[in-house]
This record gives structure tokens, sequence and C-alpha cells, in this order.
């Protein structure tokens, strides 16, 4: 680590996922970078969530704003499909450390959830969803499970009716417990979660959008765009502040006058040059049925 910083290194990203069992060498490796600190110095750690002894948080504690990223996996807060994937992970105990980080500390929490695992069904990833965001990460990842060669999941594959994509990336497509459909689903919510959630471009909306039912009322919206859209990419983002304010007008109407304010805030902090109230926030744009689809349009041309 000397070698990297005397030569320039300033960006340091640790990958082993059990950087703070030995708290010797965390605190070791931790009051060296206290000790080199500089305005350009960022370090990411992927941290086991239920193991954050007291002398490691009083130094976390210690570091500056803009210096510390953790990535913590939680993947599920199910017992028994923690059980099936031969997880050990104190639930309660992960979720106050998660709580303690975010609120002692200036590091960027990023926490990761998976769907699809072996027992998993659509309702206890609901509950994981909730109880995870209930704990106010900055970013809440919502990851797909992969078959990756010579992974243990493979030995579930029967039992659990596991059945993954055969192409790149090897995602999961069904299981006994969720079909392709819900599957997509979640696919399609965990794209628009990354454009609205995980963005930091919301701070002042997310929490009035999702209230006392985070998964099902973002579920709503998600299902609201994406019918709106038929997209869950390249949405623009003053396209996007639009959309989400018509979704409050139609999901959630009233809310929309607690809502408006809130986003007009977080439009402001964008840096979009267009005046806010010039946006479309209130009408969806009406779908005109009776002008022909372009590729009928295209078959006219061609046998014209």
């Amino acid at each position: 680590m000397e070698t990297l910083y005397q030569r320039g290194a300033r960006n340091f990203k640790f990958i082993d996922r059990t950087f703070n069992l030995d708290i010797r060498t965390s605190l070791q490796i931790m009051q060296f970078f206290l000790d080199r600190m500089t305005d350009d110095l960022y370090l990411h750690f992927e941290v086991v969530p239920d193991h954050l002894p007291r002398k490691l948080k009083e130094m976390l504690a210690l570091f500056p704003e803009n210096t510390l990223q953790f990535e913590i996996g939680i993947q599920t807060f199910d017992q028994q499909v923690q059980t099936n994937i031969s997880r050990k992970q104190n639930n309660p105990k992960s979720k106050e450390n998660l709580i303690w980080l975010k609120e002692h500390t200036t590091a960027h929490i990023h926490a990761d959830l998976i769907f699809g695992l072996p027992g998993e069904t659509f309702e206890t990833f609901k509950d994981s969803f909730d109880q995870l965001y209930a704990c106010k990460p900055h970013e809440i990842q919502m990851g797909i499970l992969k078959r990756l060669k010579g992974s243990p999941i493979i030995r579930h594959t029967e039992e659990f009716d596991l059945r993954f994509n055969p192409l790149p990336p090897f995602n999961i497509l069904s299981t006994d417990r969720v079909d392709f459909a819900t599957m997509q689903l979640v696919n399609r919510f965990a794209r628009y979660w990354d454009m609205i959630g995980n963005s930091g471009r919301f701070k002042h909306t997310l929490d009035l959008l999702l209230a006392d039912k985070p998964f099902d009322n973002f579920m709503a919206i998600s299902n609201w765009i994406f019918d709106e859209t038929g997209q869950t990419h390249k949405i623009n983002l003053k396209r996007l502040y639009e959309l989400i304010s018509q979704s409050v007008v139609a999901l959630f109407p009233e809310q929309h006058a607690v809502v408006l304010p809130q986003l007009e805030k977080d439009y402001q902090a964008s840096g979009l040059k267009s005046i806010f109230n010039t946006l479309n926030l209130y009408q969806a744009q009406i779908k005109d049925t009776n002008k022909p689809s372009k590729l009928l349009q295209r078959q006219k041309q061609h046998m014209s």
C-alpha cells in the first residue's frame, strides 16, 4: 500500500468481503490511510454487515466526508433463504450497524439485495427491500441472481427449479417460486430504482413517494412509467421528472400537492435549465388510438 501511495495512487478498492472480520488488520489498514489523508483519497471496502466492533466504529468516525464507500452485502433478510444458501447473518445486528454507519460516519453506504435466490418469493423479497430501505443506505443495489461457472448456487438447480439464461450474463429466468413474468417485473423495478432511488437526484421526493410502503409504492410507480413509456432506458432527466409527477397524480392524487414542492427542489438541484413550472406535471400524454401504427404505415408505403 505504501508503494502504491508513493507512486500516486489515491483510489483504493479492497475486494476482500471479509475485510472487517480480522479487527487487528482492519484497524492497521484504516490507520495507514488516516495518517496519509488527502483531499483526493478515496477508499472502497466490502464489509460483512453484522460485524462492526467498537474500536472499528471509533476509527471510522474519524474519516472526513467523501473518503469512504462501504459495499455491504445483505442479499436477503429471509432466514430460510439464508439457510438455503448457507449464509450466516445476524439480521438485527446487520440493520443496527447499517443505521449506525449512516448516522455516525460520512461513509457512502451501498447495500445490495439479490432477487431469485433459492426459496425466495416475491413477498419475501419485498419484505427484505422494506427492511433494508428503513435502514436508509445511500444506495440499494438490486441484483438479479446469476449462475457463474463453479458457483455453489448450481447445487440448488433441481431442488428449486432454477432456470438460467444459457447466454451471458447467465441471469436467472425463473424458479419454482418466481415465474418468468414476475422476474421481468422485478427487473424493471430494479432499472427504474437505479434511475430514481439510487441516482441521488430525488433526495427530497423519494421518502414522500414511498411513504410507509416502499416496495409496493415504487412497484406501482415502476409499472405506471413502463405502461406509459414502454421504456426502461433512454428516458431523459427532464422527462423523468415529468413522469414522476404524473405518476403521483395517477396513483396517489391526494399526495401530489405535498410531493410537488419537494420535486421542484430536486429539479432545481439537478442543473436542468428549463423552468419547473413549464414541465408537463399533471397530464400524461394521451395516446392517439386512431393513428395507424408505424408498422402499418410502413406496410402501406410498400404497397402503394
